[in-house]
C-alpha cells in the first residue's frame, strides 16, 4: 500500500475541484462525460514523468464515471432519458470501450490528443447547424455503438461527443443529451471494471499516481452535484439556439488547444 503524501493529495484535490466544476457544466449541457476536459487536465497536471498516455486515459474515464453518475441522475429526474435507446446502444458501447481503454497501453499520446481535437471540431460543427428530428427513427446499434465505444475508451471520454449528435437526429436535444449521459456512465463504468479485473498491468500504472488521483477524483465528486444539476436545468429555460451557439464556441476553443498540444507532443 503506498504511503500517504498529503501534498499530492491536496494538489490533486485542487485540480479536481477546478476540473469538476467546468466538466460538470459541460456534461449537464451536452451529455458528454467530461472527458474532453479531464483528459487535457490530467495530461497537463499529472505530477512527475509519465510514460505513455494510458494513465491519463484511465484517470479520465474514472472521472467520467463520477461525472456521468451526477449528470445522468439529473437528466433521469427530469425525464430526459430514452430507456429504449439506452438498451439498444449499451452492449456495443461497453464492449467497444473496454477494448479501447486496453489499447491505450500501446497508443502514442500525440495520436490521442489529435483525435480528441478532431472530435471537438466535429462537435463545434454539429452544434452549429440545424438537424431535422425524426421521432420514428432509431439508431443502428450494430453500425454505431461498437465503434463509438472503442473510440471513447481509447480517448478517455464518455462518448457524448458522438452519442449526443447521433441521437439528436431522432429525438429532441434534451432527450439526446440525457440518454447520452446515461450511456456514458454505464459504458465507462463497464470499461474501467473490465480492465481492472482482466489486465494486471493497470495495477502498477495506477499505483504510481494513486495519491494525486485519489485527491483529483474526490475533488471532482465534491463539486459535480451542483454543477451538473444546474447545467441540466438550463435546457428547460434557455432557448436551444442559444445553447447551441455557446457549445459551438466552447468546442472550437477546445479543438484548437488540443491541436497545439498534439503538435508539441509529436515534436518532443
Amino acid at each position: 500500500m503506498p504511503e500517504i503524501d498529503l501534498s499530492l493529495l491536496i494538489y490533486g484535490l485542487v485540480v479536481g475541484l477546478g476540473a469538476g466544476a467546468i466538466a460538470g457544466i459541460l456534461a449537464g449541457l451536452t451529455g458528454v462525460g467530461g472527458g474532453l476536459i479531464y483528459m487535457p487536465v490530467f495530461y497537463a497536471f499529472l505530477p512527475g514523468a509519465v510514460d505513455g498516455v494510458a494513465i491519463h486515459v484511465f484517470a479520465s474515464l474514472v472521472a467520467v464515471v463520477i461525472t456521468g453518475f451526477f449528470s445522468a441522475r439529473s437528466h433521469w429526474r427530469l425525464k430526459h432519458v430514452d430507456s429504449q435507446m439506452l438498451k439498444v446502444l449499451l452492449p456495443g458501447l461497453i464492449v467497444g470501450a473496454g477494448l479501447g481503454l486496453w489499447s491505450t497501453l500501446h497508443l502514442p499520446e500525440a495520436w490521442v490528443l489529435l483525435a480528441l481535437a478532431m472530435l471537438d471540431g466535429w462537435m463545434a460543427y454539429d452544434y452549429g447547424r440545424n438537424v431535422l428530428v425524426k421521432p420514428t427513427g432509431k439508431p443502428s446499434a450494430s453500425l454505431f455503438s461498437g465503434p463509438i465505444g472503442f473510440i471513447s475508451g481509447a480517448l478517455g471520454i464518455g462518448g457524448g461527443t458522438m452519442i449526443a449528435p447521433l441521437l439528436r437526429r431522432f429525438v429532441p436535444l434534451r432527450i439526446a443529451v440525457g440518454t447520452s449521459a446515461a450511456c456514458g456512465l454505464l459504458m465507462t463504468l463497464g470499461a474501467v471494471l473490465a480492465n481492472i479485473l482482466l489486465e494486471p498491468v493497470w495495477h502498477d500504472v495506477l499505483a504510481e499516481q494513486s495519491m494525486f488521483l485519489a485527491g483529483a477524483w474526490l475533488g471532482i465528486a465534491m463539486v459535480l452535484p451542483k454543477s451538473t444539476a444546474w447545467a441540466a436545468r438550463l435546457h428547460s429555460v434557455v432557448p436551444e439556439h442559444t445553447l447551441r451557439a455557446s457549445l459551438k464556441a466552447t468546442f472550437m476553443l477546445l479543438a484548437i488547444g488540443l491541436i497545439v498540444a498534439a503538435i508539441l507532443s509529436a515534436l518532443s
